[in-house]
């Protein structure tokens, strides 16, 4: 056994080869005590030395004669770089079965529902009139999204001036469309008129408030002028760093405009579908309609990387069986103490195939109707750190699952569904300076930024957090505006309503002809073939019923259901997760049921008046 020890100790570092015999002594003891392998006492007893100037004798809480204790010898201290934290017990190289952690076993209040989104909807007790041996959800992906080979770190001054001029004559060319005359930011204006350009602060490093805020132009209409903000006569706005808005209102001298309006930009349609393939979703998912279960990342406990908390999970997905489970990263944390005091016996591509792909596959081998979505996040240390990021890497032996981008806007069934891995809300929160008319909702006033500028990432400079890499900026923007927007986040999690904005400056008049390229084509992540575009809402009839100068609801009337399932797991604690229940549209059951079709044309989805959202916790 000493000889054993011995090889384990040398094999992490060759400090070692000098060990004492007496000590080697010691440590086969305790590693008798304890139930240790070889292995096991070498890994404890080097975290010792490196975090510890104790005895031996303190060796994970052992205790020793007198005449036994050794003081470890300054030569024997070894990776000084290491965090001081507890390493993960066990050394199995691809463990499948979780290992329970205290705190996270010890959880109160497992499986109660926090939160509820429209809570007269019931929620079906169990899988109905549907053959749960198949996938009842159809996945595509729309948009630019981000393909596995993404080439990245050529984030050149060319590629960021492409991304924020492309969203400046975005918005211009949006409100062109609908019959507004814009100026340029730089042009003297003694008459109320209408600006575009991007809020940014007056110093590069410092903070964005009424006082410092200025409005740069694009390229093609100001050639890139700024000119300072004046806040002070604009009755309600929210702004922050990056925004892309247009602003109503004089700029006397050509140094600065006094704004009397400020619109943060225009949402895209949201999409509409057919009657026809409505009734066929509805046929395959019964009217027990579509199921989802939402969860971010950690997945274990700050304890260990026993994974027990997506054990969890999966148990609750066996017993309620949902159609789609959508797991947002990271997987393998970089903030986990294992990982960031590098006290893994394992790579960190074994640790996610072992203990994330294993559960998985075993949960997939027995819920076969059950489609399983990964998205990672920048934190994940298997994967590439960069936002946009491509999907992870298809693996041999890997369970059927589907690999998505973060961002990603993906189409199930018939609903839409946004997500982005980038905590967008805190980011946010942070930067964002306001004046509101009476009490607002921050949280979904915080969302709607997203709707409103057409992106995952609106903000720039983006958080320090966060790698953005401009060159492939693309795969950021929203194709339209989706049913669902998943925002995973560390602040309160929450199901909320999020109407899509209003805004005095003009009726849309010429979108709605162009909105159904506004879809790029759907494809799977995987292959990357185009599919048929999806319909969008058109915008006109809304615009012509309110008439010129009246509030405009940009898309179809109705709401966005914005989604923060909450981190599954919080240190050693449970965290939450989101359950969606989205019965069929009676349009569509009453086509099923032999009714003749209300109507030919694409109908909007109106998930917002049929979902229910439950918030549970773990």
């Amino acid at each position: 056994m000493e000889a054993a020890i011995k090889g384990a100790l040398v094999r992490r570092a060759t400090l070692y080869k000098d060990i004492s015999s007496p000590l080697l002594a010691q440590l086969e003891v305790l590693a008798g005590q304890h139930g240790l392998d070889a292995k096991g006492i070498a890994t404890a007893f080097d975290k010792f030395l490196t975090t510890s100037s104790a005895t031996v004798g303190g060796l994970l809480g052992g205790s020793t004669s007198g005449s036994a204790a050794t003081t470890a010898q300054p030569s024997q201290r070894i990776s000084p770089y290491l965090s001081k934290q507890t390493p993960r017990p066990g050394s199995a190289a691809k463990p499948r079965t979780p290992a329970s952690s205290g705190k996270f076993r010890e959880r109160l209040q497992g499986g109660e529902v926090q939160a509820v989104l429209n809570s007269h909807i019931q929620a079906p007790a169990e899988r109905m009139d549907v053959d749960a041996a198949g996938a009842c959800c159809e996945v595509e992906v729309l948009g630019a999204a981000l393909r596995a080979d993404a080439k990245y770190m050529m984030n050149r001054i060319e590629d960021k001036v492409d991304h924020l001029e492309r969203r400046l004559t975005g918005l211009e060319e949006a409100l062109e469309a609908r019959g507004l005359e814009l100026t340029s930011v730089a042009y003297a204006a003694q008459d109320q008129t209408v600006f575009v350009g991007r809020v940014c602060c007056d110093t590069e490093e410092g903070r964005l408030n009424q006082e410092s805020a200025l409005l740069e132009g694009s390229v093609r209409s100001s050639q890139g002028a700024r000119v300072r903000l004046d806040l002070s006569r604009c009755p309600t706005f929210r702004l922050f760093p990056g925004q892309v808005v247009a602003v109503k209102g004089t700029n006397p001298s050509g140094q600065c405009i006094v704004a009397s309006e400020v619109v943060g930009g225009l949402p895209l349609p949201m999409p509409t579908t057919s009657l026809q393939q409505k009734a066929a979703h509805a046929s395959a998912t019964g009217k027990r309609g579509l199921s989802a279960v939402i969860a971010a990342g950690p997945f274990t406990s700050s304890e260990d990387l026993g994974y027990e908390a997506l054990h969890a999970l999966l148990a609750h997905c066996s017993r309620t069986r949902p159609d789609l489970l959508l797991l947002v990263g990271p997987f393998v944390d970089a903030e986990h103490p294992a990982v960031r005091g590098g006290l893994l016996e394992e790579t960190f591509d074994e640790v996610f195939e072992g203990q994330v792909m294993g559960q998985l596959a075993a949960f997939i081998g027995a819920n076969s109707g059950t489609r399983v979505m990964l998205l990672p996040a920048v934190r994940d240390v298997h994967h590439h750190p960069v936002f946009p990021q491509p999907p992870l890497p298809p693996s041999q032996g890997e369970p059927p699952v589907t690999n998505l981008p973060s961002p990603a806007t993906v189409r199930c069934n018939e609903v839409v569904v946004g997500c982005s891995s980038a905590d967008w809300l805190v980011a946010c929160s942070g930067q964002e300076i306001s004046r509101t008319a009476g009490q607002t909702d921050r949280l979904a006033a915080l969302a709607s930024h997203l709707i409103s500028q057409r992106s995952y990432m609106p903000m720039f400079p983006p958080p320090a957090s966060l790698p953005l890499d401009s060159a492939n900026s693309p795969a950021l923007e929203l194709p339209c505006t989706p049913d669902l927007l998943v925002l995973p986040s560390d602040l309160q999690p929450f199901a909320k309503l999020v109407p899509l904005p209003a805004t005095t400056l003009a009726a849309p008049v010429a979108e709605a002809a162009a909105a159904p390229a506004l879809v790029a084509g759907a494809h799977a992540p995987s292959a990357g073939t185009e599919a048929a575009p999806m319909e969008t809402d058109s915008a006109a009839a809304a615009g012509q019923q309110a008439g010129a100068g009246a509030p405009v609801r940009v898309g179809s009337e109705g709401s966005v259901v914005c989604i923060n399932p909450g981190r599954l797991v919080k240190g050693t604690n449970g965290g939450t997760f989101a359950h969606v229940y989205i019965p069929p549209s009676p349009e569509a059951l009453a086509l099923l049921a032999g009714q003749p079709a209300s109507t030919n044309s694409p109908l909007p989805h109106r998930v917002d008046q049929r979902c229910r959202v439950e918030i549970r916790k773990i």
